[in-house]
């Protein structure tokens, strides 16, 4: 596969795909961040129209990361020759970090680590469900952080790639 057909078939499809779920999951987050159920010492359960947008955070959150995990960065690091088939997938975490294209692995981590333990649910401890969707709501910035740091790195390797 040559770069313009990787940018073409993988690279431009997945960006895509980030950028719709990144939409969704920003306008889930701003409807959600400003729920009575998070407020300090608040005791509510949410409503069922803010179950709804709940569960959109919680899609989008997961779909977006998984996207950006799966299609977008492995095309990226292909695409620049950094790709390696046998190596975990920490390894090319850490090799996306280094090259700019991620915050931080670590970071990635916790992200992969909040979106796993809200895709569960505890009907018998709504406690424990409140907090981990707060947890994943606080953290939809750093999350769309990865995404935009990722986006500018695609930019950069097509604009070399078109110029190279």
């Amino acid at each position: 596969m040559t770069p313009s057909d990787l940018i073409a078939f993988k690279l431009q499809p997945a960006l895509a795909e980030c950028e719709l779920h990144r939409k969704r999951l920003h306008q889930a987050w701003l409807e959600a961040s400003g729920f009575d159920v998070f407020k300090p010492n608040s005791s509510c359960l949410p409503t069922e129209p803010e179950v709804r947008t709940l569960d959109q955070l919680v899609f989008r959150f997961g779909r977006l990361q998984d996207a950006m995990g799966t299609r977008l960065l492995p095309a990226l690091l292909q695409l620049t020759q950094e790709w390696q088939d046998n190596e975990p997938f920490i390894d090319k975490l850490n090799r996306a970090e280094k090259l700019g294209m991620l915050p931080s692995a670590e970071q990635w981590q916790l992200l992969r680590e909040l979106r796993n333990q809200t895709a569960h649910e505890y009907p018998s401890h709504p406690e424990l469900v409140l907090a981990n969707l707060h947890q994943l709501l606080n953290h939809v910035p750093m999350l769309e952080q990865a995404h935009l740091q990722l986006a500018q790195a695609v930019a950069r390797v097509i604009g070399a790639t078109a110029n190279g």
